[in-house]
């Protein structure tokens, strides 16, 4: 050891004209990924490298603005499509002690959860995936990062803009009280799109399950007996459809609040338990999901996420 200068502390995520603060720790890890060379004499040799990218993992603190792309970049239309952006859109790291980390190419490959009430939240982790520059020989410099002195362009974190207000969910007509909050998770898979020449160079959004967690509050047994839809009127029989024919909308209690809107058109439950104990609430947490609502023949939206703006 030479120096007393340490390089640690926090830092500030960029990407595609967002500043993500965080509420914790930013956790950046390559993930090399190698293939073991194994001789029938000698055993295991050697191992050779056929992936170079890098996992990006933080909390954001939550700072919305008519922003939800920034968080969600991709919809029920994109499955099957490709979701890095066209154009190469860098990932910046930059510390507090003034280093910039950029890596050429990043996009989304885990949307952070959406946790709205007033003692957790706003939301979960996400995580970015880094890529290479194509255009450059592979383990040549600055082909999969660079390191340099250059501090951030002037920038605040407003508080104010990542709300939490208290939340209520409306089952059709019926409003429903959570004991926790609710926790939206828009369930994206992505898959990705290796070439033998460069490692990953994209990823494509293969499949979206979307759902609404939370642990009702005050419903009695039969009202959560008819969300079930098991008997009765209108009871889903063998081999139909569950779906309750009821949107489903969470967002803030009272009129007026900043808040996210998380909405489902159709829904039904797919999970969730009654309990019965001297120190248990009567009910734990249970799972919505969305169920395609089609009009006029035309199939709508599975979800819509609707974040705050301010002027």
């Amino acid at each position: 050891m030479e120096s007393r200068d340490i390089s640690e502390g926090p830092a500030v995520v960029s990407w595609n004209g967002q500043n993500y603060y965080t509420t914790g720790t930013i956790t950046l890890t390559p993930d090399i990924k190698l293939r073991e060379m194994v001789s029938a004499y000698y055993g295991p040799v050697d191992s050779r490298v056929t992936d170079k990218l890098f996992n990006l993992t933080f909390t954001p603190f939550g700072e919305m603005n008519n922003n939800a792309a920034k968080y969600f970049p991709f919809a029920v239309t994109d499955i099957g499509k490709l979701v890095a952006p066209a154009t190469d859109t860098p990932i910046y790291i930059y510390t507090s002690e003034g280093q910039k980390i950029t890596i050429p190419a990043g996009c989304i490959i885990k949307c952070p959860q959406l946790l709205l009430g007033t003692d957790i939240g706003p939301m979960g982790d996400m995580t970015f995936a880094g890529m290479g520059d194509i255009t450059k020989v592979d383990a040549a410099a600055d082909t999969h990062y660079k390191i340099e002195t250059a501090a951030i362009a002037a920038h605040s974190l407003d508080p104010d803009h990542a709300p939490t207000p208290a939340y209520k969910a409306t089952l059709g007509e019926e409003e429903i009280d959570s004991e926790k909050g609710f926790t939206f998770d828009c369930g994206a898979t992505l898959a990705p799109r290796t070439v033998n020449r460069y490692g990953t160079v994209n990823f494509k959004l293969v499949g979206l399950k979307p759902s609404v967690s939370f642990t009702p509050f005050g419903l009695t047994e039969s009202e959560i007996m008819d969300y079930w839809n098991i008997q009765g009127t209108g009871a889903a029989k063998l081999g139909a459809s569950n779906k309750l024919g009821k949107a489903l909308t969470v967002g803030p209690a009272n009129a007026g609040d900043h808040g996210i809107t998380v909405a489902f058109a159709d829904c039904q439950i797919k999970s969730g338990s009654m309990l019965f104990g001297a120190e248990d609430p009567r009910h734990g947490q249970y799972a919505f999901v969305p169920a395609v609502k089609v009009t006029a023949g035309v199939p709508g939206a599975l979800y819509t996420v609707t974040f705050p703006t301010w002027a």
